[in-house]
């Protein structure tokens, strides 16, 4: 549950960014070199207030029509940055 994860992840020092489309925070902007967790929601409910509370939220900037990206791909996204910012 959210909880057992939330104090897992404090417990063990790891920074999570809960992703978001309302969130301030554009994901090249976030500090994902250091030991992270990204968290994402369903594509129907997005991530449940607990989590958007939690941490600090990213977001994937939208250009033109579509307002978001599915599920996975906008892992992959992140996921993506991720590695790119450890290569660095």
């Amino acid at each position: 549950d959210s909880d057992s994860v939330l104090k897992w992840l404090n417990e063990k020092n790891i920074t999570f960014y809960p992703a978001a489309l309302t969130a301030k925070t554009n994901y090249t902007d976030a500090d994902l070199k250091k030991p992270t967790a990204i968290v994402m929601g369903t594509e129907a409910d997005g991530l449940s207030e607990k989590w958007l509370k939690s941490g600090e939220q990213i977001k994937i900037p939208m250009l033109g029509k579509a307002d978001s990206l599915n599920v996975s791909t906008s892992c992959a996204v992140l996921v993506f940055e991720a590695v790119r910012q450890r290569k660095k």
